[in-house]
């Protein structure tokens, strides 16, 4: 350690948050020059004092311009640079992110790739302009009086890619579900909204580690309050019937392109998703052991898959004529588009798109083949049980206890007072039997 020069005197100081370090104080008491000083850096200190004894330095010193001052300003410069270079806005971080995951997948993925990440881009695009109202300077109103924030002083409506990710709270999360929910947006979008911007966040560790570490494990998505957002996805029900089926087929013998009704054949008889069907190659087909084998870039999960194929699969198969090295030759988008058009030429009500085709086959399966979620799932190529059995399975099972009229077993019961599991029943059901009460 550096000798203290007379005139520099060594002191504890209490810092703002009550822990203490060594501060170097200079003070200075003469008829013609009065100071007191203190600085955190020894050699700032002994600059300041070698300044107070020369009058240019006094003056420099009168005018905030002595050596130790400049120094000082330039030392906090630096680590303020430091710190904004370490810091990033929501949307520097969403314009990395799109960079880094979404461009290479756009430029060269399959049609399904593209497709995703075009729709995965816009929604990021559009977030990061969404305006959230925040307390910019002042007291953030909490508890009770947490509705009267856009009455608070400093409150201020800011696009909520322009603010810092370490600025942004879990409040802030939440003001956003908020203004979506105000704009009408249905809650399954805004989800999806916020689940895209707290992976952009987590991201940052393989697009901008430095910002990633400076937030030590901050995600303010990660904490909103997503209870705002619950229940918004609404499970579809539509099941084709055969006189709707009847009914698509005389619309789909109209179209000029032959190709449109092959795919729905297919479709209806594999239970393939849209994206895989449009993929297909011939070298993926065996006709002789009758299957299709899927590859992982095909696929919504991005795993391998073997499709077996049913006589009635087979058969739509072989009047596929064999053009070159592809099955069909329709993009995602201008199929959906077709699709739509015979759907309402077609009369059928409450259809969307050829999802509800890959319904109808699962519903059939379970009619006449398996009622077994797991040898579905490996049918149609689905990773999670639960979620085939929530989204799909269950909705379906509801309909043909509708159609039966007759709650039969445990397992009707329960599905028609909406228990999850055994232990909730039981606590409605009292197995001791009925005590008639004497007469009196």
């Amino acid at each position: 350690m550096a000798a203290i020069p007379r005139g520099i005197r060594v002191i504890d100081w209490r810092n703002a948050d009550r822990s203490k370090s060594t501060r170097y104080r200079i003070r200075i008491e003469r008829q013609d020059f009065q100071c007191d000083r203190s600085f955190e850096d020894l050699e700032l200190a002994i600059l300041f004092l070698e300044d107070t004894k020369s009058h240019e330095g006094r003056v420099a010193i009168k005018r905030g311009e002595d050596r130790a001052t400049i120094k000082a300003s330039a030392i906090t410069q630096a680590l303020e640079a430091q710190l904004t270079e370490e810091r990033i806005t929501l949307g520097s971080a969403i314009s990395l992110y799109i960079k880094a995951y979404l461009d290479p997948k756009i430029e060269k993925g399959s049609d399904k790739v593209q497709r995703s990440a075009k729709i995965n881009r816009d929604r990021l695009l559009k977030c990061k302009s969404i305006q959230i109202g925040r307390i910019v300077s002042g007291l953030t109103p909490a508890g009770q009086f947490a509705g009267l924030s856009r009455y608070a002083k400093g409150f201020k409506q800011v696009p909520i890619g322009e603010c810092y990710i370490d600025d942004l709270t879990a409040a802030d999360a939440t003001s956003y579900i908020r203004a979506r929910i105000d704009d009408g947006k249905a809650k399954s979008t805004v989800s999806r909204e916020i689940g895209a911007m707290q992976s952009v966040v987590n991201k940052l560790e393989f697009t901008s580690h430095k910002s990633y570490a400076a937030l030590k494990g901050h995600n303010p998505f990660k904490r909103a309050d997503k209870s705002l957002i619950k229940g918004g996805i609404k499970r579809r029900r539509k099941v084709i019937t055969p006189e709707e089926e009847e009914a698509l087929i005389k619309s789909l013998n109209s179209y000029a392109n032959p190709e449109v009704k092959m795919i729905f054949c297919l479709t209806m008889a594999t239970g393939m998703r849209r994206a895989e069907v449009l993929a297909l190659e011939w070298q993926q087909v065996d006709l002789e052991r009758g299957v299709i084998y899927l590859e992982p870039d095909d696929t919504k999960g991005d795993s391998e898959r073997m499709v077996i194929l049913l006589p009635e699969a087979v058969s739509a198969l072989k009047v596929v004529p064999r053009k070159d090295e592809k099955l069909f030759h329709y993009r995602l988008e201008g199929f959906k588009t077709v699709f739509r058009r015979v759907i309402k030429a077609s009369g059928v009500v409450g259809m969307r798109g050829l999802h509800d085709v890959r319904r109808s086959f699962i519903s059939r399966i379970m009619r006449e083949m398996t009622s077994s979620p797991v040898a579905i799932a490996e049918m149609i190529g689905v990773k999670h049980v639960e979620n085939l059995k929530r989204t799909t399975i269950n909705p379906l099972n509801h309909e043909a206890i509708v159609d039966r009229k007759l709650i039969d077993s445990e397992e009707v019961l329960r599905m028609t007072v909406g228990h999850e599991s055994e232990a909730m029943t039981r606590q409605y059901t009292n197995i001791a039997p009925y005590k008639q009460q004497p007469k009196k």
